[in-house]
């Protein structure tokens, strides 16, 4: 005798997700109505590198939430730029935040990472490294900048590195920028470690940048790049900084010694978001009306 039901599938039981990832500003959409979280990564862009003995940058900030409530259709992605790396003696950047924002366009207070903080060069007006997500290391005989700045708990970010003779590493995710030590035979600061303790997935992302170096002034060498994605430091006479990869939101290498030594730029930032889809997979016998609701919310396997 006919009842109307309709036989389900067999799945096994569990979980199904859908993850978005954002290299560009856009939106994301809720893909289920009976979402009420998501586990979110929220990276900013790195700092520009310094030029004329440049310190290396600092990444963007790095933050995460495993349940940042969702209750509307859309939400504004922004996604932070890297900053542009120092040419001689001119001016280099922060990088830009990025963000997951509230309900609808923009409008509230949003879930946001901190740009990463741009280097110190020559000179001394802009040796000082700037603070941010994590700091901007210093240039020839300067300090380190800030990190975790505004701070936010856990720790988005860490300082930049201070220098004597050489150039500062760029702070990390993961860790400090390294510290040219006392004397010019030695090399100069390392950009910080990235991070991967978001528990989304493992990668490396928010590495710092290495400090520029070599002769003349500093024969010890650059700083190696942080891990995660960070821009080795310019090594030598008119030496270029690398740049910090893309969508890590890693800082740029500081350039070498002599003008026109060129600091890298900052990797531009990302932000990705994982649904929790519901774990609508038992089989059995369903009516019409239900088979309906769950196509509709996306929770017919």
């Amino acid at each position: 005798m006919a009842n109307g039901g309709i036989i389900g599938p067999v799945n096994p039981a569990g979980f199904t997700s859908k993850t978005s990832t954002f290299n560009a500003t856009g939106c994301f959409t809720r893909g289920s109505s009976k979402s009420t979280a998501v586990n979110v990564l929220v990276v900013a862009g790195g700092g520009g590198g310094g030029g004329n003995q440049g310190g290396g940058a600092g990444a963007g900030g790095y933050r995460f939430s495993e349940s940042y409530t969702i209750t509307c259709a859309t939400y504004k992605v922004t996604i932070g730029a890297g900053g542009s790396g120092s040419v001689g003696t001119g001016a280099n950047a922060n990088g830009a935040n990025s963000s997951f924002n509230t309900c609808g366009a923009g409008s509230g207070s949003a879930f946001t990472s901190t740009a990463g903080g741009k280097a110190g060069g020559a000179g001394p007006a802009t040796t000082t490294g700037q603070t941010g997500g994590s700091g901007g290391g210093s240039g020839e005989g300067g300090s380190g900048g800030a990190g975790n700045t505004p701070p936010t708990s856990p720790s988005q970010g860490n300082p930049g590195g201070n220098s004597v003779q050489g150039q500062g590493g760029g702070g990390g995710a993961g860790g400090t920028g390294g510290s040219q030590a006392s004397g010019a035979g030695n090399a100069s600061g390392a950009g910080g470690a990235g991070s991967n303790t978001w528990p989304g997935d493992c990668t490396l992302r928010a590495g710092g940048g290495g400090g520029g170096g070599g002769a003349p002034y500093n024969p010890g060498g650059n700083g190696a790049a942080g891990s995660g994605g960070g821009g080795i430091g310019g090594c030598g006479t008119g030496a270029t900084g690398g740049n910090g990869s893309t969508n890590t939101g890693s800082g740029g290498g500081g350039g070498g010694t002599n003008s026109p030594s060129t600091g890298g730029n900052g990797g531009p930032g990302v932000v990705i978001a994982i649904e929790p889809q519901g774990s609508f997979v038992a089989s059995g016998v369903w009516s019409q009306e239900e088979q309906y609701a769950n196509v509709l919310d996306g929770t017919w396997i």
